[in-house]
């Protein structure tokens, strides 16, 4: 049985500073369909522009911390038409320094050291100070499970949600059990409702069909669930993915 354990997508943002930072970064963003305009700034993408090259900044940890992100954020570069730049400091430096450093910036927090972790979704790392991380990872780096954790949240970084809120999922999930099973891992209700449950369909998203064995996709237990549904963790890339990533980024 692996150690992985659920990470919490940091939506914990202004949707203003979300939004424009969507929308100068990549204007399609916008939601715009046919030339309407969307009326509401609550919902929108947060891609990158395609053939960009990100810089990806990594708070120095120690020898392993590095080349464990770099190894796991590059699983995704066969399939998106970006580049990733990868830089590494001090802690010290990148706080005392004026320039702007990283697109995504990562740090590690060792309440993370069995799995998990959080990350802003796409452009809303450019939504915060450009010192503050907009990933957080574990630092167990020799365990199995870094690597598939690392693809998870660069998925988020990349802008994609969790696969298993697709609402079309149609996962029979058992609410209180979720919560209470979910409270020892530091989730509150409110954070089990914005991370595990369906999300709503709303118009200015495109869809594509759910795929539960997506590297974005929670592994959830039967005992979460009414009835016999359970689905098995998901460690690499799925075609799903790659196909999704491929539209996203041609």
């Amino acid at each position: 049985m692996n150690n992985f354990q659920y990470c919490k997508t940091d939506t914990n943002i202004d949707h203003l500073a979300s939004y424009n930072a969507a929308i100068n970064e990549r204007p399609s963003n916008s939601g715009s369909r046919d030339g309407r305009i969307k009326r509401s700034v609550g919902e929108h993408t947060k891609y990158w522009s395609p053939g960009k090259t990100l810089k990806i900044l990594v708070f120095k940890y120690d020898d392993q911390s590095f080349e464990a992100v770099k190894n796991g954020a590059s699983k995704w570069l066969p399939y998106v038409n970006l580049d990733f730049e990868f830089i590494e400091m001090d802690e010290q430096d990148i706080f005392q320094s004026n320039e702007y450093l990283g697109d995504i910036r990562v740090d590690f927090q060792p309440r993370f050291q069995n799995g998990g972790g959080s990350s802003k979704i796409g452009t809303d790392s450019l939504a915060i100070h450009p010192h503050l991380p907009s990933m957080t990872l574990g630092t167990n780096f020799s365990s199995s499970d870094f690597e598939p954790t690392v693809i998870h949240e660069f998925g988020h970084a990349l802008g994609l949600q969790h696969e298993h809120q697709h609402p079309d999922a149609g996962i029979p999930w058992d609410k209180e059990s979720t919560y209470t099973h979910m409270a020892p891992q530091g989730f509150s209700k409110a954070d089990v409702d914005a991370n595990f449950f369906p999300q709503e369909r709303t118009p200015e998203r495109t869809y594509r069909a759910y795929d539960r064995h997506s590297v974005m996709h929670y592994h959830i237990e039967n005992h979460l669930t009414v009835g016999d549904w359970h689905q098995p963790f998901n460690a690499d890339i799925s075609e799903g993915d790659i196909a999704a990533v491929r539209s996203i980024y041609p």
